[in-house]
């Protein structure tokens, strides 16, 4: 490793030290497999939706959180009316798309599992497509309930307004980010897809002068995060520069082990860049 790539390196470590990133990882990281793998729970709940789509023809309504397959028909053929990127901040547009969306990739995934003779291998073989079928349908959920607690009075002054930028940072982000499925499921059009990115970055402008505000309000506690980068007056290197210096290696102008381990590799470097 040439010296200017190790500065590089030790820059960068300080910097994921100084954020608090470290402990955060250790902590939140490994809840993904406290109740089973994520994939694994995927795969059941497209058991679950594969198992909706195949009654649908037989008169039993969905009820839950698939009750939006009830509307199925309307669901495979509506198309989306967004026509300025304010349309976006229509509840019942954002509803309709992540319904269709949803729904769509599940009829999808339905009928691709038909072609299989043998259910299990069509699963296996078919994975990949269901699970993502499955992270529609959560996110749909997940976005549909956003939506109904901001149908409910939310008390303090200004508090509303705030989550409801957030809630439209939400779900036109996961627009944004899956706009591959909402695209080739034909519920948009590329036009309108620009349109929600549009939107976005109008939203990210408001919320931005907000944004600390925002965070702190989870109140975790500066010791929790570990960070010292989150400062409102903007003099981050500053102070990860004061930081740095406590760190117990800057004691010393050299570090324990320098001219027994670091010194003659460096040396060895130098030497062959030479040659």
């Amino acid at each position: 490793m040439e010296l200017k790539n190790v500065e590089s390196y030790v820059e960068a470590m300080v910097t994921f030290v100084a954020v608090g990133l470290p402990e955060l990882f250790a902590v939140y990281v490994p809840a993904c497999t406290y109740e089973g793998d994520n994939t694994v729970l995927l795969l059941q709940v497209a058991r679950f939706l594969m198992k909706t789509v195949s009654q649908l023809g037989t008169g039993k309504q969905p009820v839950g959180t698939v009750a939006y397959m009830g509307r199925i028909e309307h669901l495979m053929q509506c198309r989306c009316n967004v026509k300025k990127s304010e349309d976006w901040l229509n509840y019942n547009q954002v509803m309709e798309a992540f319904e269709a969306r949803a729904a769509r990739m599940s009829v999808s995934c339905a009928r691709n599992l038909s072609k299989y003779a043998n259910p299990e291998q069509g699963f296996a073989e078919l994975s990949a497509d269901l699970v993502e079928a499955a992270v529609a349908h959560c996110q749909l959920i997940v976005v549909s309930k956003f939506i109904d607690k901001l149908q409910q009075d939310v008390p303090g002054e200004g508090v509303k307004r705030q989550l409801e930028v957030l809630c439209g940072i939400y779900y036109l982000y996961l627009i944004h980010k899956h706009q591959g499925d909402f695209l080739a499921t034909s519920y948009l059009n590329p036009k309108q897809a620009a349109l929600a990115n549009d939107q976005l970055r109008a939203l990210y402008s408001q919320v931005r002068p907000n944004a600390i505000a925002l965070v702190d309000a989870f109140n975790y506690t500066d010791h929790f995060l570990g960070s010292i980068l989150g400062r409102y007056d903007g003099n981050v290197y500053p102070k990860l520069y004061e930081a740095a210096w406590k760190d117990p290696l800057n004691e010393t102008v050299l570090p324990d082990g320098y001219h027994e381990y670091i010194r003659p590799l460096l040396k060895q470097q130098l030497h062959s860049a030479r040659l």
